[in-house]
């Protein structure tokens, strides 16, 4: 029993004095070696930001903000009426998005779902920079208005 409290006041000496605090001033030097590792790395590869205006029937456009984040599969998307001064005019939306295969075979399109009851989005994948609206079936919208998010 003596050995065991003296075992614990030994290594108690010996935590109080290594936590002494020096009050003589140190100089650390860093030696750094310069590098492009660190270019190519972006906060979150996983997150991807898209950004368009749809035309609009009753104001000047709808900016859409679409937030993509491939690791957990979600998406918050925010669409702004522009022109509209009332608190109703931006709308928020977030859910879950799925890959899909496009009826032609050849493209991706990406359902988002939300959490309420609200009918899918769905856009189609172009490249790696943008993203084309569909419809309410996923079908391509017929006109000439523009429909397209780029990557951001």
């Amino acid at each position: 029993m003596k050995k065991w409290i003296w075992s614990i006041a030994i290594v108690g000496l010996l935590q109080n004095s290594a936590c002494t605090r020096n009050t003589q001033n140190a100089t650390i030097t860093v030696d750094t070696v310069e590098t492009d590792f660190f270019d190519g790395l972006t906060p979150s590869t996983a997150e991807f930001t898209f950004e368009g205006i749809f035309p609009c029937a009753d104001c000047m456009g709808i900016k859409t903000n679409l937030v993509i984040n491939d690791d957990s599969l979600s998406y918050f998307l925010t669409e702004t009426y522009m022109g509209k001064n009332n608190p109703d005019s931006v709308f928020l939306r977030s859910g879950t998005f799925i890959r899909m295969t496009a009826p032609d075979s050849l493209s991706t399109v990406l359902q988002l779902s939300a959490a309420k009851e609200a009918p899918p989005l769905f856009y189609k994948v172009i490249g790696d920079s943008i993203l084309k609206k569909l419809d309410n079936k996923g079908q391509e919208i017929l006109g000439n208005h523009n429909y397209l998010l780029t990557r951001k």
